[in-house]
């Protein structure tokens, strides 16, 4: 297989404004746990990823900045892709920890 065919290949979803997302949504999912919000501000948890889909499916209609909202829409996504991957590790860290004592 020599590769994606040229439709498939994505390389304008991930930029700076991807970045700049990615830890802004981030920082919004860790203010319930650090303390700097209510504990029971679960919407600033859910809020990257919803608002992420929303200006991917927005990118797709079409405006003039389409492509920064395609990829500030992706950066919110990886925020809270992030966040789920921690959580696994989190707890494998806790178990090594456990066995190690």
């Amino acid at each position: 297989m020599s590769g994606l065919p040229s439709k498939y290949v994505r390389q304008d979803w991930f930029g700076p404004e991807s970045f700049v997302a990615a830890v802004a949504g981030m920082a919004c999912i860790s203010l319930p746990y650090i303390g700097a919000v209510p504990r029971d501000a679960a919407w600033l948890i859910a809020a990257p990823p919803i608002a992420g889909a929303l200006l991917i499916a927005l990118s797709a209609v079409g405006p003039p900045i389409s492509d920064s909202l395609r990829r500030t829409g992706v950066g919110m996504v990886v925020a809270f892709a992030g966040f789920l991957l921690a959580i696994p590790g989190l707890l494998v860290g806790l178990a090594l920890g456990a066995t190690f004592t």
